[in-house]
Order: C-alpha cells, then sequence, then structure tokens
C-alpha cells in the first residue's frame, strides 16, 4: 500500500544518508518525498502523516477528511464496497452561501451592476428578506424570453436558502427625477410608441413618443412630452397595432376641432 512504501522509504533515508556520497544520500530524500507526495494525493492530512511515521505501522483502515465544512447532498459509498481510483464517493455543498440565479429582462439590463445590492423573500418565509449581491451578468440573451441570467451571492448562515428553491428578486435603481407617465398611457405598436394628449374641451392629440425604463407600472419619457401635460390612460384607448392605430386616429378626426399634429404616416 502507499502507506507501506512511505513507510519503507523513509528506513531506506535513515540508512541512505550516512553515506558518504552526496549523490546516494539525495537520492534517500527524493524518495521519500515522493511517497510523501503520494499519500497527499490520498487526501491524507498531515497529521495522519506525522502518526504514521511515529507509529511506523501502517493503518488498515484511514479517515478522510473533506476539504471544506459543509451538507453531504450525494451518497455514493457504502460499508464493504470496493472502490477505484477516479471514484465520487460523496457530494458535498457549502451552503453557508448560496448562488440565485435572477432572469433579468432586456430592458432592465442597463440598471444591472456587478456589486449591486439585491433583496430575495421566498413565499414559506413570510415578512423574512435576504439581501446579497451581483457577482456576474450572463453575456447572452434567451431569445424566446428575452432575459439574461444575473448570478447573485447571497449569505445563508442558518441555512434557509436551499438548492432549486423559487424567489422573488428585488433590485432597487436609483433613476434620479424623470418625468414619467403610467404603462395605460402608452399604446406600443411594434414598430413605435404612441401617446394620446388630452388638450382639454374634448380636443386629442396623437404623438409618437420614447419611453425608457418601467418601474411599478410607470414608464419613463425620453422624448414626446413635457411635464404638466395630460395624457389619455382610458381602456377605450388599448390598441395593439399600427392599423388599429390609424383607424383609432381617423375616427377621431371627426370630432370638432381635433388636431392632427404629431399623427404618425
Amino acid at each position: 500500500s502507499t502507506q507501506e512504501e512511505y513507510l519503507i522509504a523513509l528506513r531506506a533515508r535513515k540508512d541512505l544518508v550516512k553515506s558518504p556520497f552526496p549523490e546516494v544520500a539525495s537520492s534517500g530524500n527524493s524518495l521519500a518525498e515522493s511517497a510523501r507526495r503520494r499519500l497527499k494525493l490520498w487526501d491524507i492530512s498531515d497529521e495522519q502523516v506525522k502518526a504514521l511515521e511515529e507509529s511506523g505501522e501502517p493503518r488498515k483502515t484511514l479517515t478522510l477528511y473533506s476539504p471544506f465544512s459543509g451538507i453531504v447532498l450525494e451518497r455514493a459509498a457504502y460499508k464493504g464496497m470496493n472502490v477505484m481510483p477516479g471514484m465520487a464517493l460523496f457530494k458535498l455543498a457549502d451552503l453557508s452561501v448560496v448562488w440565485l440565479y435572477a432572469d433579468i429582462y432586456e430592458y432592465e439590463l442597463p440598471f444591472i451592476r456587478l456589486g449591486q445590492q439585491a433583496s430575495v423573500q421566498l413565499s414559506y418565509l413570510p415578512g423574512e428578506t435576504f439581501t446579497g449581491k451581483a457577482i456576474y451578468i450572463y453575456p447572452s440573451l434567451n431569445p424566446e424570453t428575452r432575459t439574461a441570467k444575473v448570478r447573485f451571492e447571497f449569505p445563508n448562515p442558518h441555512g434557509k436558502l436551499k438548492p432549486e428553491m423559487y424567489a422573488n428578486v428585488e433590485i432597487k435603481v436609483h433613476l434620479g427625477q424623470k418625468l414619467a407617465v403610467p404603462e395605460g398611457a402608452i399604446i406600443d405598436t411594434g414598430l413605435r410608441q404612441m401617446a394620446i394628449i388630452d388638450k382639454g374641451s374634448g380636443y386629442f392629440e396623437p404623438r409618437e413618443v420614447k419611453v425608457g425604463a418601467k418601474v411599478d407600472n410607470y414608464y419613463e419619457v425620453i422624448k414626446g412630452l413635457k411635464a404638466g401635460e395630460r395624457v389619455v390612460t382610458s381602456a377605450n384607448f388599448l390598441i395593439d397595432s399600427e392599423s388599429k392605430l390609424k383607424e383609432a386616429v381617423g375616427g377621431m378626426a371627426g370630432m370638432p376641432g381635433m388636431e392632427h399634429s404629431g399623427h404618425g404616416k
């Protein structure tokens, strides 16, 4: 066994170091170190190697220690079974810190930064919040969901966060003071975005706008609207295609004094 090889190498070194020839003495040290390295490849601790040197006798059984503290997730080793080199005996995990993967929508990605804080809540632990940070933003999008994965790291000292759980992730982003309108005020045709401006006294104006981030059912307005302007949010203006938008605007043309400035071509 590897233990016996090491003990033989130690005895040989004791004899070889007495040689008047430096090369012979050096070979004894090399032989012992080589045998010791083979022991270490079995993850034998320094304390166990020292005990072997002191006893001079190989042990029938050796305790193999995990390289870290954690939890046994899978066990493939059982009493009496033969173990071959390369076999996975146990699957271990250190759950004191866990990773969480979140799907972030394409339009939200510009606001995500490495190190950014996030909070998590779980349905089975109502009222309890966990805090972590973003550690990796994946470079590609899912073409079906238009989302990218972001990996977050969360301390888990009490083991409440467990593998394969689902959680709600909240990321707070400071956007500063921005002009915003309710989500229902924006008509997205797929080609452009429109808003219906209430000019007062029955006058309406369809206008093309450009919006940015969506936060709490509000869109950030980048272009096309000014602070103080009134926009229509009625369900009567829920239009989901370019043709319906033209039809709706054409219908409003019969209204007294209807303005057409901003009407899409």
